[in-house]
């Protein structure tokens, strides 16, 4: 039993949709799992996610998790319950390999070298970047830095008893320090990742370009058509592309703190997005959207406060450093 999955909110239900749709068309033998970290809403018929298996959260029954509810925010919740996730899914399903996909990426074909890595490897992570990049702009290899080397829209697993120290170790770290506070070195569950080729052996760290390109490595990434299909620097088939920040009510930009490029340096992006806002246009994301989410719908002042400090900590001294190099350069 081979199955992916994702997590969201209703709100976002459009994106876990267009996400599920484009991974069943590339891999009709699998299972698609929607983990719904919210309620039904009354007011919407689910049905239209027929080909889908959808599981609420509350069906894990995962242990305190109404003071989890009280103590994050929509996204620090959702990512805090992504271990227990996997536990749940591998046991219900006695599934052999298992994938966690974000709601915001776009399958474009078959992920050939994840099952493939899955035999051997219990543990799969995509790196944000593979080739470093420090200029003036946005993201740079310092500002990825803070969110962790790897990017957790993405991790694949295999043989359930082989990697539930693993799930059970990362799951009460996200539980107990899932937010995101940069000054305080968190970032969702992302940043604990970190330490997987340090605490366990038996990994592989997927540096194939197709897999997870994204704003943060458009510099050393470049998308072409070819026979009808993406390649990643021609050489490289596009297997998913992850939307990161992507607002699709803001279609003319790739990502809201992306300064180093834009549609128009970048117009190999054009066909690929514009697809992407098409799909999810279809899929309803305007009325979609609107759901009502029953967890943790608005952040609290106090977390917003949190976030608004961090964010601008981290690029008051980022601007300080920038200064001080370039008083060393210049003499």
């Amino acid at each position: 039993m081979k199955i992916a999955f994702t997590i969201c909110s209703n709100n976002y239900l459009a994106h876990a949709k267009t996400l599920g749709d484009s991974f069943l068309e590339n891999h009709p033998d699998k299972k698609f799992v929607i983990g719904l970290v919210d309620k039904y809403d009354a007011s919407f018929d689910y049905t239209v996610f027929s080909k889908f298996i959808i599981i609420l959260v509350e069906t894990l029954q995962i242990p305190d998790f109404d003071e989890l509810n009280k103590k994050y925010n929509i996204v620090e919740l959702n990512t805090a319950v992504k271990p227990f996730y996997f536990h749940y899914l591998f046991k219900k399903f006695n599934a052999e390999k298992l994938l966690y996909i974000d709601p915001d990426i776009l399958v474009t074909s078959h992920f050939d070298e994840v099952f493939t890595i899955l035999d051997d490897k219990n543990i799969v992570i995509t790196p944000h970047i593979c080739t470093p990049i420090d200029d003036e702009f946005a993201p740079t290899d310092y500002h990825t830095l803070r969110g962790g080397v790897f990017n957790l829209g993405f991790i694949a697993l295999s043989h359930y008893e082989k990697v539930k120290d693993f799930l059970n170790w990362w799951g009460a770290r996200v539980v107990k320090y899932g937010f995101m506070n940069f000054c305080k070195g968190m970032f969702y569950d992302q940043i604990w990742i970190n330490y997987v080729p340090v605490f366990y052996d038996n990994y592989s760290i997927l540096k194939h370009p197709g897999y997870n390109m994204a704003n943060w490595n458009l510099h050393e990434r470049q998308l072409s058509i070819i026979e009808n299909k993406y390649f990643v620097n021609e050489n490289y088939p596009l297997r998913f592309f992850h939307f990161s920040s992507y607002k699709f009510n803001k279609p003319e930009q790739i990502c809201s703190y992306l300064t180093r490029f834009d549609f128009n340096n970048r117009p190999d992006l054009i066909a690929l997005f514009e697809d992407y806002r098409q799909k999810l246009f279809n899929n309803n994301v305007t009325t979609i959207s609107n759901l009502n989410v029953f967890y943790y719908s608005k952040p609290s002042i106090e977390i917003k406060i949190r976030k608004s400090k961090s964010d601008m900590l981290f690029f008051k001294i980022a601007k300080r450093i920038k200064k001080a190099v370039k008083v060393l350069i210049n003499g």
